[in-house]
C-alpha cells in the first residue's frame, strides 16, 4: 500500500519524456496567449502613468519607477511573446522552449516583486506580488521542484527588499508574513496543477495506449480471419469476397478477368520425402515465389493444402494463358532449397475466363476446376483453358 503510493508519487514527479514535451508545449502556448494579453494592459498602463501628473515628490518618484518597471515587462512580454509563436510552432523538446518558459515565470514574479517594492513609496498593500504568485501557480505547469526554488527565491527577495522599502516594523512583520503566505498559495497552486496536468496526461497516454493495443488484436484477429496463416496469402473466404466485388466491376465497366486454379503436383510424395515440416516451408516458399511472379493488382489466395487461386485483372483470355505458362515455366526451373534440400515441383494450372456475361464465381470456379482436373489428366505439369 505504502510502496503504490510511493510509486504514484515518483510517477507525478518525475513523468515520462514524453509528457514532459508535452507540458513544456502548453507552457510555450500559454507564454504566447500571456503576451497578448499583457502587452495592451503595459500599454495602457504605461499612458496613464505619462497622462497624470504627480501630487508631490514622493508620488513623483513612484510614477517614474513604476514607468521604467512596465516598460521594462511590456518589452520582455513582446520578445518572449514572439519567441513563443515561433516555438510553438516547433514539434519536440528543446532547451529555447524551456529557457523561455522560465524567463516568462521569473519577469511575471519579479516585476510583481518590483511594482509591490515601489508601491510602499505610497502604500503598505502587497496586491502585486500576490498577483504575480497566484497566476504563477494557476497559469504555468511546473516542476514542484522547481516551483519551490522559484517561490522560494521569490519570497527571499521580497522579504529582502520589503525590509529596505519599509521601515514600519508592525507593517513590515505584517507583509513579511502575508508574503509568507501568498508565496504558500503560490507553491500549492503550482503543485496541484502540475499534479492535475501530468495525472490528465498520464492518463491520456494510458488510453491511448490501450487503443493502439486494441487496434493490434483487431488488426491480427481480422489478420487470422482473412489471411492464410503459413503461407500469408488470403484464405479461401476472403478470396471469394474480394473476387465478388471484382466481378461487380467486371459487369459495370464490361472489363475481363482471367481466373487460375494452381495445384502442385506429386506435393504428397514430397511431403513423405522431406516431412511435412519442410513441406510446410515449402509451401510458403512457393507462395511467395509465385507472389513474385504477378502483378501487384493480381488476387492470390491459398484455397487448400496445396492448392492455390489466382484472379488476373484486366486480362482476357490470351493473355491469362501466357501468364500461366510463365508460371508454370518459372516454377519448372526454379530450385526450392530448403536446410540443405534441393527441391524440384511442378504445378497443373486450370484457367476460365470472367467477363459481363460470365460473371458467377460458382460457375467460373468449377470451369477452371475442370481445367485443372484435365491438366492432371494429361500427364501433369500442364496449362489447360476452359472456355
Amino acid at each position: 500500500m505504502i510502496s503504490q503510493y510511493i510509486d504514484d508519487i515518483k510517477k507525478i514527479v518525475k513523468p515520462s519524456e514524453k509528457i514532459n514535451n508535452q507540458i513544456v508545449q502548453v507552457n510555450i502556448n500559454r507564454v504566447f496567449y500571456l503576451a497578448i494579453i499583457s502587452v495592451p494592459i503595459r500599454l495602457l498602463i504605461i499612458i496613464f502613468l505619462t497622462q497624470s501628473s504627480a501630487v508631490g515628490g514622493g508620488e513623483a518618484i513612484w510614477r517614474v519607477r513604476l514607468l521604467i518597471i512596465h516598460t521594462i515587462h511590456l518589452v520582455l512580454f513582446l520578445i518572449l511573446g514572439g519567441m513563443a509563436l515561433k516555438l510553438r510552432k516547433k514539434v519536440g523538446y528543446n532547451w529555447l522552449k524551456l529557457g523561455t518558459q522560465y524567463a516568462m515565470i521569473l519577469t511575471m514574479l519579479f516585476v510583481g516583486l518590483a511594482v509591490t517594492l515601489v508601491d510602499q513609496l505610497v502604500t503598505y498593500c502587497i496586491t502585486p506580488f500576490l498577483i504575480a504568485c497566484v497566476a504563477i501557480g494557476a497559469i504555468f505547469i511546473i516542476r514542484p521542484l522547481y516551483s519551490l526554488l522559484i517561490f522560494s527565491s521569490g519570497y527571499m527577495a521580497y522579504s529582502i527588499g520589503i525590509g529596505i522599502m519599509q521601515t514600519e516594523p508592525s507593517i513590515l512583520l505584517s507583509n513579511r508574513v502575508n508574503g509568507l503566505t501568498i508565496t504558500g498559495l503560490g507553491i500549492f497552486l503550482s503543485v496541484v496543477l502540475w499534479s492535475h496536468n501530468v495525472r490528465n496526461l498520464q492518463q491520456r497516454e494510458y488510453i491511448r495506449h490501450q487503443q493502439n493495443m486494441l487496434q493490434d488484436k483487431n488488426k491480427k484477429l481480422l489478420d487470422l480471419a482473412t489471411h492464410d496463416s503459413l503461407t500469408k496469402l488470403i484464405n479461401r473466404r476472403h478470396f471469394e469476397e474480394r473476387i465478388a466485388e471484382e466481378i461487380s466491376r467486371i459487369v459495370r465497366y464490361d472489363d475481363e478477368a482471367c481466373l487460375l486454379i494452381l495445384d502442385i503436383d506429386n506435393f504428397k510424395a514430397a511431403n513423405d520425402q522431406f516431412g511435412h515440416p519442410i513441406g510446410d516451408v515449402l509451401l510458403a516458399n512457393f507462395a511467395a515465389f509465385l507472389k513474385s511472379q504477378l502483378r501487384e493488382s493480381d488476387i492470390i489466395s491459398r484455397i487448400g493444402g496445396e492448392e492455390f487461386a489466382i484472379l488476373l485483372l484486366n486480362t482476357n483470355c490470351e493473355e491469362g494463358e501466357n501468364i500461366a505458362q510463365k508460371i508454370r515455366y518459372s516454377i519448372e526451373k526454379y530450385d526450392f532449397i530448403i536446410e540443405d534440400h534441393k527441391i524440384k515441383i511442378t504445378v497443373s494450372i486450370g484457367m476460365t475466363l470472367l467477363n459481363k456475361t460470365r460473371n458467377s464465381y460458382e460457375v467460373a470456379y468449377r470451369y477452371a476446376d475442370r481445367a485443372l482436373y484435365n491438366a492432371k489428366a494429361k500427364g501433369k505439369n500442364k496449362v489447360e483453358v476452359w472456355t
